[in-house]
């Protein structure tokens, strides 16, 4: 269902969006940005890899992760990565998503294009009185600019980063985004029935639907 209709009907009254892959076309950069870091790495390591051989895994890996969290899933899938020296050292791991990060922040300074038709789609959603919850895998001084630059930033009800808190221990960062942004939606009186929820993938998008009537991986 599409949910300007649904908010005619008086079903849906909010929409969370995905920022990354859905408003903004960030996981190509961010899987690139992974993949070149991982490289690196493995280049001072000895050990022979090549970015663009990761690149169609490392893309279906980033929707709904932080650089870290598609790394440990990117070590368990590709065998290249599996070796000893990369496996198994921690500090190796957090070097590798560090650098991925500051490549990725590097390039969102420069901006980054939003997908088209996403402006005339939301121009219209809040035309009809939808509102708007944005959700980011990316940290919250790479995606305030961004938004800055689009004329969004007024727009939204509010915005959620992977960097921001709460973090629970032992969540991933798209059950914390997700239980933040519920409670908030609850406090204000908006309850899952009156959400809609338009995610990057259909793994985010079915993890979506437990805080959401519906969510899709189109606009």
């Amino acid at each position: 269902m599409n949910p300007l209709d649904a908010n005619r009907s008086g079903e849906h009254r909010v929409t969370i969006l995905a920022f990354d892959g859905i408003v903004a076309d960030t996981i190509p950069l961010r899987a690139t940005a992974l993949a070149e870091a991982i490289t690196l790495e493995c280049t001072l390591l000895e050990i022979e890899v090549c970015a663009h051989d990761m690149l169609p895994l490392l893309h279906a890996l980033m929707p709904g992760r932080t650089f870290s969290e598609a790394l440990r899933v990117a070590i368990e899938q590709l065998p290249v990565l599996q070796h000893e020296r990369f496996r198994h050292d921690v500090t190796v791991h957090d070097l590798t998503a560090l650098r991925a990060q500051r490549a990725w922040s590097a390039m969102a300074s420069h901006g980054v294009p939003l997908r088209d038709g996403v402006l005339s789609w939301l121009q219209a959603a809040m035309a009809r009185g939808l509102r708007m919850v944005l959700r980011s895998d990316s940290q919250r001084r790479e995606v305030e600019p961004m938004l800055r630059l689009a004329a969004l930033e007024d727009s939204m009800l509010f915005l959620r980063c992977a960097d921001d808190p709460p973090r629970v221990a032992g969540a991933s960062m798209l059950q914390a985004s997700y239980a933040a942004i519920d409670a908030r939606l609850d406090r204000q009186r908006l309850p899952r029935t009156q959400r809609v929820a338009v995610e990057a993938d259909s793994k985010t998008a079915d993890f979506a639907l437990g805080f959401a009537e519906t969510s899709r991986i189109t606009l």
